[in-house]
């Protein structure tokens, strides 16, 4: 598949699995330059094995932390010398709980990762996707915002806040040719709704493979196919837009 995308400048956060690692191999596998990031330099070393091509960027950062989050823009831009596609996937629902159960710090520990580093890497990138021939920003949201439950409601709102940042970029953007998109997968299995399977398997005594089944028939149930997203789903999604 030709998508025009060679040697295309992509930066991707939250690689280290999931949606996140499948958008780096599929945007590398189609000639792209990607720059990831990740808590974890484990999974990055992972993927760096499993990537095609070479050129591209691995920083082991934590974007909640603004001298990680510079460090990573720096890095990039250095390599790059420019930015064609920001896809701002780093998130997580941090704890699992309903509203009763959420502190101050959980409210602002999901703010810190689900908002705050699309809102300060789309500022600095901004210049150079200014400047690129083909400019884009994907902001992975969520069908939690606008489909929210009683649990992980700091989440939901986030993710809401995070559609509604898109749309409003869409417009601020759109006279420099910047365009502005989000996607809001539903239930999409990735690593941490297998830590959910381990913590609930842990707390219950259950076997975790029985857990991680019963969680993944549950949550399937949700769903008019009946079964649970994978990231390819969403990544051909990203590639088109």
């Amino acid at each position: 598949m030709d998508l025009n995308l060679e040697g295309k400048k992509v930066v991707v956060t939250g690689a280290g699995d999931g949606i996140g690692k499948e958008l780096a191999l599929k945007f590398a596998a189609e000639g792209a330059l990607v720059s990831v990031c990740a808590r974890s330099k484990d999974k990055l070393d992972r993927l760096e094995n499993e990537i095609t091509g070479s050129g591209h960027v691995f920083v082991p950062c934590d974007l909640t932390d603004k001298s990680d989050l510079n460090l990573f823009y720096e890095k990039t831009l250095k390599t790059f010398n420019g930015l064609d596609v920001l896809i701002n996937n780093v998130g997580g629902i941090c704890k699992l709980a309903g509203f009763h159960d959420l502190e101050d710090e959980d409210w602002i520990q999901s703010f810190d990762l689900n908002l705050m580093p699309s809102i300060r890497l789309t500022r600095l990138f901004f210049p150079n996707l200014k400047v690129s021939k083909s400019p884009s920003i994907i902001n992975i949201s969520s069908i939690a915002a606008i489909k929210p439950t009683e649990i992980f409601p700091h989440y939901s709102a986030m993710k809401a806040a995070l559609s509604n940042l898109t749309c409003s970029l869409a417009q601020t953007f759109a006279p420099d040719k910047i365009r502005v998109n989000a996607v809001s997968p539903g239930p999409v299995w990735s690593g941490s709704w297998e830590k959910e399977a381990q913590d609930t398997a842990e707390s219950s005594g259950k076997d975790p493979s029985v857990m991680k089944e019963e969680i993944r028939s549950q949550t399937a149930q949700t769903v008019l196919l009946k079964r649970m997203g994978e990231p390819k789903d969403v990544a051909g999604l990203v590639l088109f837009l």
